[in-house]
């Protein structure tokens, strides 16, 4: 995979670029998903393992992001190899296909400790979306990497995005504490694990 190396500042410029994008066009490949999709995510987020394995071996799925849930799923459930849910990070350009898509993706990703991977793939379900809102999720993850690699400025600014919308305002209480006092992320072990995760390997844009 090919690596861009971040230099201070370029999260701003992106995150611009990115919202110039979610206004300005539509792409019709990044529409919001396919039902199928919905239904993975939604199984997804409710960590729904053994519904999951059994919905693709009734149906097995074509979509290549619905079977990374799929490989997430079997590893909770102690029937995946450590090779075979790494299979997750390959193809990191044409597996975030569509909103849903992206969004699983980046759950997937931070599971796995890939912090800045979840990064871009919040970042492609914001072009991807078809609201002239932000979408909430995707708002959140920015701001939980931002927070996980101390970009406490650029976190405050997703959350003076998020506070401005209702729907975002429940995550944005939450986690404003983390940005107005850094030190507390030790009560909050997902993200401190994650922190110590990130450090310790080089800080790469995955494109």
């Amino acid at each position: 995979m090919k690596r861009l190396f971040l230099v201070p500042g370029l999260w701003s410029l992106l995150m611009a670029l990115c919202l110039l994008c979610c206004a300005c066009q539509r792409t019709p490949r990044l529409a919001d998903g396919t039902p199928e999709e919905h239904e993975y995510d939604q199984l997804l987020q409710q960590k729904q393992w053994a519904k999951i394995v059994e919905k693709n071996r009734l149906t097995p799925t074509a979509s290549e992001a619905c079977y990374n849930v799929v490989r997430v799923a079997s590893w909770h459930l102690g029937k995946c190899s450590r090779a075979e849910l790494d299979k997750c990070l390959e193809d990191s350009h044409g597996v975030l296909g569509s909103e849903t898509a992206a969004l699983m993706m980046s759950d997937i990703y931070l599971q796995l400790g890939m912090v800045n991977m979840a990064r871009r793939a919040a970042f492609d379900a914001m072009v991807a979306m078809r609201s002239e809102t932000p979408d909430s999720r995707a708002l959140k993850r920015l701001t939980e990497v931002a927070i996980i690699t101390r970009e406490y400025d650029l976190a405050m600014k997703y959350l003076k995005v998020g506070e401005a919308y209702k729907d975002c305002r429940p995550w944005t209480k939450q986690l404003r504490p983390l940005v107005e006092h850094p030190e507390q992320i030790v009560n909050y072990p997902s993200y401190q694990k994650l922190r110590e995760i990130h450090d310790s390997q080089k800080d790469e844009f995955f494109l």
